[in-house]
């Protein structure tokens, strides 16, 4: 491989990651989820509102493409649409008891660790872990960092 070691480091990360996006895609299917509803799903959280625009943002996308997002998780009872507390011109969009027991069986589906992961001794994902949280933690954006 060429590159510095980090960034061998980082090309195995990816292919870790890529190698289990069918299993994020099955996961979200037999849930009656498309991957973009997903996605949206895990940045949303039980009581808490978050509105179009920070969703957008999070997903790194348009408004208009969370307006569709938002109308398929809504037609599907999964999410509320409501006013803003303080600008009822924004919207916000809350999690339905519904679209909670999704969200947590969509999580717990996945943070089964992946057969690669799995077979690691409990000393080697430990400081794997160790070494992951010190990456995130040096990252531009820790604002999502991994948790244990």
């Amino acid at each position: 491989m060429k590159g510095s070691v980090q960034e061998q480091a980082w090309r195995c990360l990816l292919e870790l990651f890529f190698a289990q996006r069918d299993r994020f895609i099955a996961v979200g299917q037999e849930l009656g989820l498309a991957p973009q509803q997903a996605i949206a799903l895990k940045h949303l959280e039980p009581g808490r509102a978050m509105t179009m625009g920070e969703l957008a943002q999070a997903l790194h996308c348009d408004n208009s493409n969370v307006t569709g997002i938002a109308d398929r998780l809504e037609a599907h009872g999964l999410v509320e649409r409501r006013p803003h507390a303080s600008d009822r011109r924004v919207k916000t969009l809350v999690l339905t008891t519904k679209g909670a027991k999704i969200r947590a069986a969509y999580e717990a589906r996945l943070s089964s660790a992946p057969p690669g992961l799995a077979s690691l001794s409990d000393a080697d994902a430990a400081t794997l872990l160790d070494i992951m949280h010190r990456a995130a933690a040096a990252a531009p954006d820790p604002g999502r960092t991994p948790t244990a």
